[in-house]
């Protein structure tokens, strides 16, 4: 027979007070699980069992959880809660709790945040790959290559048409109205949880695209579809830009005139159900976990 659990909800307001989650606030409505991009991708990061068991006082077991390393910090978990609970708050504090504990090491963080960067070439070369073709398997060799492949600024084979048929007003619409007050601070690249090489997805860089209509560059990349949807340069930016508003509309647009067919957004989404496993055990390793 299992194991009983016993809880410490003492110990749990304890781990409420110092992460700052407002974890006891949680009633357990899925929100947050329904929303994580590596739970949608994978079914194997909760944000929710993470809330539950940190109000339970299970600390020590959420210090040895390899879930703790799966998520992206894009707080997507906290922006739905309804009730302002925040997961990945909590999440960073169990973090940083394994290195004061040594639990992990930072030579074993450097390795994780050069996998995490490496990573998002990966998801680069996917989209790249969803282009043209069905991403029918993702191969070791694919992974491995995929994850020393350093990629090029804005090149990618979306299309072989010339050019592509922009509706200018739509396009003075839509930079007029949303981000013609950029100045290129860098608020938000500094916000953003994925960037991490500038050639790979830098959100400053394609807002001053945009403003410089550069639209046969953005529809052609692979860029502009490796944003996570967290909202971290709208919220940062000292300008009211909706950053995360403006790269939805430029998807929105790309197929709405015709640069990618209807079929790419679900072979993107079967792409991630690949790459963010292979991701997962990647971390799984590392941690020895």
């Amino acid at each position: 027979m299992g194991s009983f659990i016993t809880p410490d909800v003492n110990f749990g307001r304890q781990i409420e007070q110092a992460s700052q989650s407002a974890a006891s606030m949680c009633w357990t409505c899925g929100s947050c699980d329904f929303e994580c991009p590596v739970n949608i991708a994978t079914n194997r990061l909760r944000p929710q069992k993470i809330v539950r068991m940190a109000n339970l006082g299970l600390l020590e077991d959420l210090l040895h959880m390899p879930e703790i390393w799966y998520c992206l910090t894009c707080r997507r978990c906290m922006n739905v809660c309804p009730n302002t609970v925040s997961p990945s708050t909590l999440i960073a504090f169990v973090r940083n709790k394994t290195l004061f504990k040594g639990i992990v090491s930072t030579d074993t963080l450097r390795r994780y945040h050069t996998l995490f960067t490496k990573f998002q070439r990966v998801r680069w070369h996917a989209v790249n790959h969803c282009f043209n073709e069905e991403f029918e398997n993702l191969t070791d060799q694919m992974w491995h290559d995929w994850l020393e492949q350093p990629v090029r600024p804005l090149t990618s084979t979306i299309t072989k048409k010339k050019s592509i048929p922009i509706d200018k007003d739509i396009w003075a619409t839509m930079v007029s109205s949303r981000s013609l007050a950029c100045f290129t601070c860098g608020e938000c690249s500094s916000a953003c949880p994925i960037i991490c090489e500038r050639s790979v997805f830098d959100p400053r860089v394609l807002f001053r695209m945009i403003n410089l209509g550069m639209v046969d560059e953005l529809m052609r990349s692979p860029s502009i579809w490796l944003c996570i949807d967290c909202g971290r340069c709208t919220n940062s930016c000292s300008q009211l830009v909706d950053g995360r508003q403006l790269l939805n509309q430029v998807k929105e647009l790309a197929t709405l005139w015709g640069v990618l067919d209807i079929d790419f957004n679900l072979r993107v989404e079967h792409a991630n159900q690949a790459i963010y496993k292979y991701f997962l055990n990647e971390i799984d390793q590392l941690f020895g976990l």
